[in-house]
C-alpha cells in the first residue's frame, strides 16, 4: 500500500488543497475587514472545488479514490463550512449570527457525511444531489458581499435557509446546460471585476443572487428539472 504523500497526491488533490487554502485566507481577510478580497477568495474556493472533479477524471490518481475524496471533503468543510460560519460573525458581529454560524457548520458537516455515505453505494456518476450542495454557502455569501447588501437580517435568514436546505432530502440537479454556464460565467467575471460591478450598480452580482435563489428553491418549483 502506498504511503508516500508526494506520490499519493494527484492533480485533482492540488485543486482541493487550493480550495482549502482559499477558504482559510478568506477567514483571515475577513478578520481584517477586507470585504472585497474575502468575497474573491470565497469565489476562488468554489471554482477550485468545481474543477477538482473534471481533473480527477482527466488525470486519475494511482492511489485509491478514498484518498482524493477525503481531501475534497475536508477542503469543503473548511471553505464552505468553517469559512462562511466564521466570516459572517467576523463581518457582522451580532449575537444572532452565532445561530447561523452553528447551523452552517453543523449542517455542512452532516451534508458532506451523508454524501460520502451515499457514494459508497452509488453506481456511476452523480446526476442529482440530495440536499443543497455545500459550495452554495460560500457562493451566495460572496455574492452578498459583492452586491454590498448590508441588511444583516437578510444575510442571517438566507444563511439559515441555506443550512436547512443542505440537510433536506430535496433533489438538486447537476447543472450541465452550456448556456447557463456561459451566462453565469459572464456575470461572474463582471462581478469579480469590482469597479465594473460597482459601475453597473452591482447588477451582475444581484442577477447571480437571483439565479442562486432560483436554484435553491428549484426542487419545490412546479417545473421539470
Amino acid at each position: 500500500m502506498q504511503t508516500n504523500i508526494i506520490k499519493m497526491i494527484g492533480v485533482a488533490d492540488i485543486a482541493s488543497l487550493l480550495n482549502a487554502t482559499s477558504g482559510m485566507l478568506a477567514i483571515l481577510t475577513a478578520h481584517y475587514q477586507n470585504i472585497t478580497l474575502t468575497a474573491i477568495l470565497l469565489i476562488l474556493a468554489v471554482l477550485f472545488d468545481a474543477i477538482d472533479g473534471p481533473l480527477a477524471r482527466k488525470y486519475p490518481s494511482s492511489t485509491k479514490e478514498v484518498f482524493g475524496e477525503t481531501i475534497d471533503s475536508l477542503a469543503d468543510v473548511i471553505s464552505f463550512g468553517v469559512a462562511p460560519a466564521v466570516i459572517i460573525f467576523e463581518l457582522y458581529n451580532q449575537p444572532l449570527m452565532i445561530i447561523a454560524s452553528i447551523l452552517i457548520l453543523s449542517c455542512g458537516i452532516l451534508r458532506l457525511s451523508r454524501y460520502n455515505t451515499i457514494i459508497t453505494e452509488q453506481v456511476g456518476p452523480t446526476k442529482t444531489f440530495i440536499g443543497l450542495p455545500i459550495p452554495v454557502t460560500s457562493f451566495m455569501l460572496s455574492l452578498l458581499l459583492f452586491s454590498n447588501i448590508q441588511e444583516q437580517h437578510i444575510i442571517l435568514i438566507l444563511m439559515i435557509i441555506i443550512a436547512i436546505l443542505m440537510v433536506s432530502t430535496h433533489k438538486y440537479p447537476k447543472i450541465k446546460n452550456n448556456k447557463i454556464f456561459l451566462v453565469c460565467g459572464v456575470l461572474l467575471v463582471l462581478t469579480l471585476i469590482y469597479p465594473i460591478n460597482n459601475m453597473l450598480y452591482h447588477i451582475p452580482s444581484y442577477l447571480l443572487i437571483i439565479m442562486g435563489i432560483i436554484y435553491m428553491i428549484s426542487p419545490i418549483l412546479p417545473i421539470k428539472n
